[in-house]
């Protein structure tokens, strides 16, 4: 299959190329910077801006698949920009898929439309984000130090990591230090994203919602589906790594599943 794969220089997104060329497709990658992946066999890097209407229309054309895992910014302060780019952004790759006549389009939103019981979705759960961070476990809170730079996650991970909080204990330092934090514009963007699809069947197309403890790490495998809900484990929310939601992606693709479905992904259960 011929497949574009839009942000292919992100965590996830890298993971995703790399995965398709190793099932012997043909990739296009979409970047504003694509000189970081380095060039291989199957993999042909663009460097392009998704609000470059035209080039990004022309370079959809003629692709079997199209998956965006573009991301905004990751910015943890409120920065409108971020939030205007990533719901524009989505608009303009939705246009420029119907216009180039491509085959199926799996856009990877974020974890903020997943329901938590019926009718409540996560950004208005009451325990976010307090508990969401708080009871996080150490993997976790070290990949959001080393992304935030804060130094608050990576002191929960020693804790938890010296037996100091329980797995299911709140730590009150991280508790407090999320209690008044601005919610960030990518999260608030992805959410509004789905919007731009829910009740269309005009095109082709699946959203896709990470779990909240998505993070790099080794894969396992293996993977469970979800429609719609937060996948949870004994009460705690489930996680994935990398290289699993990447083979998900993979699957899904080759097999144009969940069309006009929103669905969620999470690893082993104890990969939490």
């Amino acid at each position: 299959m011929k497949i574009a794969v839009i942000g292919h220089t992100g965590m996830g997104g890298k993971a995703i190329a790399e995965a398709l060329v190793e099932r012997g497709h043909e990739v296009t990658g979409l970047s504003r910077h694509p000189e970081s992946v380095p060039s291989r066999k199957g993999l042909k890097s663009v460097a392009l801006d998704l609000f470059d209407a035209a080039g990004l229309r022309e370079t959809l054309r003629g692709q079997d698949a199209v998956i965006s895992a573009f991301a905004a910014g990751h910015s943890h302060t409120p920065e409108p920009n971020i939030f205007y780019r990533q719901v524009e952004g989505t608009r303009r790759i939705i246009k420029a898929f119907k216009e180039a006549e491509a085959g199926y389009l799996m856009y990877i939103g974020g974890v903020s439309s997943l329901y938590v019981r019926p009718g409540v979705k996560m950004l208005d759960d009451d325990r976010f984000p307090q508990w969401y961070f708080g009871t996080a476990p150490a993997a976790f809170l070290r990949w959001l130090g080393s992304i935030t730079g804060q130094q608050v996650f990576t002191d929960s991970a020693v804790r938890r990591e010296q037996g100091k909080l329980g797995p299911d204990e709140l730590d009150p330092a991280v508790s407090e230090f999320v209690k008044s934090a601005p919610v960030p514009p990518l999260i608030e963007g992805c959410r509004v994203a789905l919007d731009l699809f829910e009740g269309r069947s005009d095109f082709s197309w699946s959203f896709l919602s990470p779990p909240w403890l998505y993070r790099p790490g080794p894969g396992s495998g293996t993977y469970h589906l979800g429609i719609d809900y937060m996948p949870f484990g004994n009460g705690r929310p489930l996680g994935i790594n990398v290289p699993d939601f990447a083979l998900a992606v993979v699957d899904a693709v080759e097999k144009k599943a969940f069309v006009h479905k929103h669905w969620t992904v999470s690893g082993p259960q104890n990969d939490a």
